[in-house]
């Protein structure tokens, strides 16, 4: 579920936050850090429930529908989408079922215009009106119009934005990585298996479980270290001048390269390069490259980088 990347982007989030805070109190931002964490594993089940939700919506119309007198193109395409063999595959995982339960996911019982509103969407986009075209209805191509209906209307619906916006303070941020996440869990749907193919854990081991909360403690616990370690190498540049964002990435690149020792200095380096495109200036990643690597230079130098045989590699 939670790479380190994205723990890093979370990190990242908290320790910016700790510094703007006025009071300094390291165990609120920790236990945000975890929150934060539980709540990205809540708005992934909650975006699949969407799915869910739709397809118990669209069987309940059909089945209303039924009892008219006269069909209309609109009852048909809606039997045709409740028939859907990879949405009802979908519907039908047992571990979906049990955390949408467990916690209390119920989006479209508190606003079931929103579910109505979608509807209206897939029904009238060029995707599922090529689909209901179709001579032949197997899972495969099932799939590929549940794939692409998530992508083109549900993944950029607006009411849903607003939902997820209201919900919780995080979940904007979240959502175009849960969405990644989303489709990459329904792409590995196979029509044959059983087994669940969603994300159980909001992380991958017990490593990466306590990476964030350790990276945490050691950037806010070594600040002043750390900024001095910078401060030398940036002896030419205004401090003032220094984006906060990338004082910050460099604080927790150098506490990787100084306090977890199975993770490579090119590992660390190339990781904060890509935090830096995304979320500081376009020129960050070039200063953040080279001070890091004047940093690790320096450091190793001193004999003060000490890295076990996977940090070697």
């Amino acid at each position: 579920m939670l790479n380190r990347r994205q723990l890093r982007i979370k990190v990242m989030e908290v320790i910016y936050a700790y510094d703007k805070s006025i009071e300094k109190n390291i165990d609120f931002q920790l236990n945000y850090f975890l929150t934060a964490n539980k709540n990205f594993y809540r708005l992934y089940i909650s975006v699949l429930s969407v799915l869910k939700s739709l397809a118990s919506y669209t069987f309940e119309l059909s089945s209303q529908n039924s009892k008219k007198f006269i069909i209309d193109q609109s009852d048909e395409f809606c039997l045709k989408f409740s028939k859907n063999l990879f949405l009802k595959k979908i519907s039908k995982d047992e571990f979906l079922s049990n955390k949408i339960n467990d916690l209390k996911i119920d989006i479209f019982h508190k606003h079931p215009e929103y579910l109505t509103s979608l509807w209206k969407k897939i029904e009238s986009s060029k995707l599922f009106l090529n689909y209901c075209n179709k001579k032949e209805f197997n899972f495969e191509n099932d799939k590929i119009l549940i794939l692409n209906l998530f992508k083109k209307v549900i993944a950029t619906d607006d009411k849903l934005y607003e939902f997820y916006e209201d919900s919780e303070i995080s979940w904007t941020n979240d959502l175009p990585l849960v969405n990644s996440l989303v489709l990459g869990t329904l792409k590995k749907v196979k029509k044959l298996s059983r087994k669940s193919t969603l994300d159980k854990k909001i992380y991958k081991n017990n490593l990466d479980a306590d990476f964030g909360i350790k990276l945490i403690k050691e950037v806010i616990k070594n600040k002043n270290m750390l900024k001095e370690e910078i401060d030398m190498l940036t002896s030419n540049w205004d401090n003032d001048r220094i984006a906060q964002i990338d004082l910050i990435l460099l604080q927790m690149c150098l506490s990787e390269f100084l306090f977890f020792d199975s993770i490579p200095v090119k590992v660390s380096i190339n990781e904060y390069l890509e935090l830096a495109k995304e979320y500081s200036s376009p020129k960050s990643n070039v200063f953040i490259n080279g001070v890091m690597d004047a940093v690790s230079k320096k450091l190793i130098a001193e004999g003060r980088i000490n890295k076990n045989q996977r940090g070697l590699q």
